[in-house]
């Protein structure tokens, strides 16, 4: 079978360089197509060899407990190359389930109907679009938006290898998204990114060697326990100082309980939105001139200037109280959070929440009008966080039987063919009726093998 179909694309390559003119870009139109079918015809010859090899080993059959069930079952995967057919024997184990092990050699789980490869394509083809896009680029929307979503929730982060090392300073962001659900209301997704502080490109701060973590459904304890082991795979923690950057939400305070010899930063969008806050309906040279003292009781650590400058907004605008309560308590409540800035340059090359936000959840989540499922969540969080994935798949039964049907089609030797494509008669060791039981076709054969 193999050599029929690469004798068959052997013709189509001359048929192709015979023409006059012969480009590059005629060369991609015209071979992309057939080297694909080339190799889907080829995974199906090969999937079909190993399954006739599993059926002729009757001793390793019997020993594995493998019992003919029927023959000829046909299986279609879509593929990154094309579709795959082909026909394989089901069989039935000791315990009185069912399987097809050439399946298992493919990688395809029951009922399924696409490849490992596009399954994990939709997946990433989902972190950036939506369902149907995802469909549309990966496989020309022939697999539907449910099958793209099983994707999803089949998948998990592919957990990289990264040397151990040791640093003076770590720098942890944490802050969540907010997303609907489609049974009403919203939700939270948290988010926690550690880096090495952030150096410039350019104009643009970059954080260095960044990562993130993100779960669904998870207390805070369990949460930074989670976020803890992954900082300590990747470094070794022995007089590292930590900075935790963030709003000062108490499940963000969480993180000090967990991270060693750490400190809290607040986040500083969070204090210019307090301060822009809490001048708020004031005149505008009056409220900046108030914004700008208040930054400076900040900045000096004068928490009695702070106050009196409270109280004069109190007093000149009283219709605000409320607002300026809030915002200016939010404020002192994290007064040593904000001077630190001041006093610690090193906390000030952290910082990143709300563009770690933005870009790893917001951007997918809840950028766009969308509602989501927690089942969905609690898979996709890890992902967009991670930003990879990998397909589960389930253990491959009857191991030791397919590798010996597998070794033995790997070791099937070509005869020579003649022109016709036949057996070379000369090189043919016995016909069917040399050896064997005696039947009618032996003894009608038996003059001419003598």
């Amino acid at each position: 079978m193999i050599d029929k179909i690469m004798a068959k694309f052997k013709g189509e390559i001359e048929n192709f360089f015979s023409q006059p003119e012969a480009s590059i870009e005629q060369a991609e139109e015209y071979f992309v197509p057939r080297i694909s079918q080339v190799v889907t015809e080829l995974l199906s010859a090969y999937y079909e060899q190993v399954d006739a090899a599993l059926l002729e080993d009757r001793a390793g059959r019997r020993e594995a407990g493998l019992v003919v069930e029927r023959k000829g079952d046909p299986r279609q995967v879509l593929t990154r190359l094309g579709s795959v057919t082909y026909h394989r024997t089901y069989y039935q184990r000791k315990d009185g389930s069912y399987c097809h092990p050439v399946d298992e050699i493919a990688g395809i789980a029951a009922y399924e109907r696409v490849s490992g490869g596009v399954s994990l394509a939709l997946v990433e083809a989902a972190r950036e679009q939506s369902y149907a896009r995802s469909s549309l680029a990966v496989t020309g929307g022939a697999v539907s938006r449910q099958t793209v979503l099983n994707k999803v929730r089949q998948s998990r982060p592919r957990e990289e290898i990264v040397p151990r090392r040791r640093v003076l300073v770590l720098h942890v962001d944490a802050d969540e998204d907010h997303v609907k659900l489609q049974t009403g209301g919203s939700t939270i997704a948290p988010l926690i990114s550690g880096y090495e502080g952030i150096e410039k490109q350019g104009k643009r701060g970059v954080c260095k060697n960044v990562f993130h973590i993100s779960e669904y459904g998870k207390a805070a304890h369990e949460l930074w326990e989670e976020f803890l082991a992954e900082l300590e795979r990747r470094y070794d923690l022995e007089g590292t100082r930590i900075y935790l950057h963030g709003d000062g939400a108490p499940w963000i305070k969480t993180g000090l309980e967990w991270l060693p010899n750490s400190q809290f930063v607040l986040d500083r969008y969070h204090v210019n939105k307090a301060l822009k806050a809490a001048v708020s309906g004031i005149e505008r040279k009056s409220g900046a001139q108030y914004a700008h003292l208040l930054r400076k009781s900040l900045e000096e650590g004068d928490k009695d200037f702070f106050l009196s400058i409270r109280d004069s907004l109190l007093l000149r605008w009283p219709e605000r109280e409320e607002t300026i309560r809030e915002n200016t308590d939010y404020l002192l409540n994290h007064f040593d959070a904000i001077h630190i800035w001041y006093t610690d340059p090193e906390a000030r090359q952290g910082g990143a929440t709300e563009p770690h936000v933005s870009h790893v959840l917001s951007s997918r989540l809840s950028s766009r009008p969308m509602a989501w499922s927690k089942e969905t969540l609690a898979r996709f969080l890890p992902v967009l966080a991670a930003g990879n994935a990998q397909i589960e798949t389930g253990s491959q039964v009857q191991e030791t039987l397919i590798r010996a049907a597998v070794e033995k089609v790997s070791k099937i030797r070509h005869k020579p063919r003649n022109t016709l494509g036949s057996p070379d008669p000369d090189r043919i060791d016995r016909l069917p009726a040399m050896t064997g039981k005696v039947t009618p076709i032996f003894n009608a054969l038996r003059p001419f093998i003598r």
